[in-house]
């Protein structure tokens, strides 16, 4: 990046989250490394030995950190795969976890070469795909694996076109929970991408026709979302803190009639002050809103207002209360302020009070909300898992079928060859029992807008997959002959 530009970004993203008064998560290594080096008498980190898994998904800035803290004395074991390393998009790379012996001198490497998930045929279609990558290191064992585990069944298989393809992954589905007797929570179905549902959609339909069940990953973050249960956590965050300017932001971008130049109005104001977006909201409250613009000042000086009534008439229990803080905020909730959750969100919060820590205040624990929420809905998921294939690294099931494999769409046309070949790898090492790749010869609608555009154009399957033990096949055939 150009010196000056980047200059001028730091200057305003500085600026930003000092009036909005934010620290985002992935500055918090950042923060580390400039305490480490600037300050030699910092306590909490004297440790006598550091284990870092996976190591591969760290970047300079982490890699750093963890110097710094050898240097101090501490041993450190690192454990991971330069093969997945897919994080490019926070500046990951392979490199980091190879050059850990030159990072350490006198390292010991200890090299896996055993796999006590995948059987030998998926094991060996998946080091097909990853041994394709020019710049990976030669010199290293080839993964087998485990005695005693299955050999798996695989399959390359083609379909004539994207319906035809969602048809025959539902009844592949079908046939490992009714055939295999596979529980539906042990099948993943991954994509590359999934823009709008294109993929995932016709998927889904088919298995709803098929009465399989299936969970969505992304329903947390839908549901908090949703316009009333937005408010009711934003309104819970001003209980906390009425100055808390993310809220007050949040509250104003979802009344109606309230737009950006009111929002601008108000984060020039406190630019211009230098004092935060909460602070400089309320001022200009009581001020009538001096110089805004007439219509949104309206609206929002009677959205403050009856916000603040609201809070003036109701406190935050000193201690977590008996039933738990989500009992507590749905038997709070209910009227024109503070909308009544979702029944969804509902749920959640019940079963959060089982997961979260019991001595907690309320501001920790609405942060909780959406991390543990998530972890939750993957845990208590029993049907089919529909995700991409960078958000299934680190999980294992009995069976995995990775949809679109086909030139242009895995890999990318904008992607880094190496990254894509890691991203399929990763995929395809999910898989203990069965793994099926589909493709589609000609694709029209939504997904033939994925990736290289190719609508009712003929297609072709990854060229990851030449040359590799598995050939392409017609997947209605297979289905018939595997299946009957």
């Amino acid at each position: 990046m150009d010196p000056a530009e980047r200059a001028r970004f730091l200057g305003a993203w500085n600026e930003h989250r000092q009036v909005y008064g934010y620290t985002l998560l992935a500055e918090l290594p950042f923060a580390l490394r400039n305490a480490l080096n600037n300050h030699p008498d910092i306590e909490g980190v004297n440790y006598d030995l550091l284990i870092v898994d996976e190591y591969q998904d760290l970047n300079a800035c982490d890699l750093e950190v963890l110097r710094l803290i050898a240097a101090r004395g501490c041993s450190v074991i690192g454990a991971g795969d330069d093969d997945q390393s897919i994080y490019s998009f926070r500046r990951a790379a392979p490199e980091g976890i190879r050059r850990f012996p030159g990072d350490y001198p006198g390292a010991g490497d200890y090299s896996l070469s055993v796999t006590q998930r995948c059987g030998s045929r998926t094991i060996e279609w998946a080091t097909h795909v990853i041994e394709g990558d020019p710049d990976r290191p030669v010199a290293r064992p080839r993964l087998t694996s485990a005695a005693g585990s299955p050999p798996g069944e695989i399959g390359l298989l083609a379909f004539a076109g994207e319906t035809s393809e969602a048809n025959g992954v539902a009844r592949i589905v079908q046939q490992l929970i009714d055939v295999e007797h596979i529980p539906a929570s042990e099948i993943l179905v991954l994509l590359r991408g999934d823009h709008n549902g294109a993929f995932s959609g016709p998927i889904k339909q088919r298995l709803e026709e098929f009465n399989i069940p299936f969970s969505d990953p992304g329903i947390v973050e839908r549901m908090l979302g949703e316009l009333n249960n937005r408010r009711m956590l934003e309104v819970l965050r001003l209980l906390v803190n009425r100055g808390d300017s993310l809220a007050w932001a949040s509250l104003l971008q979802v009344t109606p009639g309230i737009g950006d130049t009111f929002l601008d109005y108000v984060y020039e104001r406190a630019r211009a002050q230098r004092i935060q977006f909460g602070r400089a909201l309320l001022d200009a409250c009581a001020e009538a809103f001096p110089g805004g613009p007439a219509r949104s000042s309206g609206r929002a000086r009677g959205l403050i207002e009856s916000v603040l009534r609201w809070l003036d008439a109701h406190e935050v229990p000193n201690a977590t209360p008996e039933e738990g803080w989500g009992d507590w905020i749905i038997a709070t909730a209910g009227d024109d302020i503070l909308p009544a959750p979702t029944e969804g969100l509902a749920i959640l919060l019940r079963a959060l009070d089982e997961l979260a820590e019991t001595e907690l205040e309320l501001g920790r624990y609405l942060g909780q909300i959406s991390p543990l929420g998530r972890d939750w809905a993957l845990a208590e998921s029993t049907g089919v898992r529909i995700m991409t294939m960078g958000g299934a690294k680190g999980l294992t099931v009995q069976a995995t079928i990775i949809v679109a494999t086909e030139e242009g769409i895995m890999p990318r046309p904008d992607g880094d060859l190496g990254e894509e070949r890691r991203l399929l790898y990763v995929g395809m090492t999910r898989a203990k029992q069965f793994l099926y790749c589909t493709w589609a010869r000609r694709r029209r609608g939504p997904t033939a807008r994925a990736g290289a555009v190719r609508v009712a154009i003929a297609r072709r399957h990854s060229s990851f997959l030449d040359g590799g033990p598995v050939r392409s096949e017609d997947g209605d055939a297979y289905i018939r002959r595997r299946w009957g």
